[in-house]
């Protein structure tokens, strides 16, 4: 049996009833996404289970957060870039940016792990990752559930103030602090 088939089976098993756009990313695209190379899927299981279950998931990816130009004043502009408002002098509108793509649990496993320790996996997963490549926006959509911002909220997400379609997914943006971008050296 191929790799590929293998991970097939594992995750044709998935339940998210709540939202068949994640469960069919996960059965439809999330392998063809990592062969190539848009994104990569993490999966959180039970290493003290005889058998394999996923518990939840996520993924992750590079995206650019565009900003339509005069939606942002110029101190929001540059809170997102770090640096600068402008570049070469126009405003600028495009930021590199983590993108949490899915993150979802299993629903054939209920209560056995919170949104909470799901978000925390990812997130120390974008660190380790922001640890060697950089970047300092991680963002994310997301449906108008108050739960759900509740939850990205307590984790230092802000809903990206703009006009949303009814229907249209929340923007929400985190942009890491100096104490996560950078970790402290050891003392020798």
């Amino acid at each position: 049996m191929s790799d590929e088939t293998k991970a097939q089976e594992l995750i044709s098993i998935f339940v998210c009833e709540k939202d068949a756009d994640i469960e069919n990313f996960l059965k439809s695209r999330a392998i063809q996404f990592e062969k190539l190379g848009k994104s990569r899927t993490f999966f959180i299981y039970d290493e003290d289970q005889d058998e394999f279950q996923i518990l939840a998931y996520f993924t992750l990816a590079i995206q650019v957060l565009k900003i339509p130009e005069g939606m942002l004043s110029g101190n929001k502009v540059k809170k997102l870039d770090g640096l600068s408002a402008n570049m070469r002098g126009s405003r600028i509108t495009e930021f590199p940016s983590i993108l949490i793509g899915q993150l979802v649990k299993n629903e054939m496993y209920p209560g056995v792990i919170s949104g909470s320790d799901v978000l925390e996996y990812c997130l120390a997963t974008i660190l380790e990752g922001q640890a060697r490549l950089g970047g300092r926006i991680i963002m994310l959509e997301c449906k108008d559930i108050p739960y759900l911002i509740s939850l990205y909220e307590k984790f230092g997400f802000n809903v990206l103030e703009r006009e949303y379609e009814e229907g249209e997914l929340l923007q929400m943006i985190k942009i890491l602090e100096e104490d996560e971008i950078i970790e402290p050296k050891e003392e020798v």
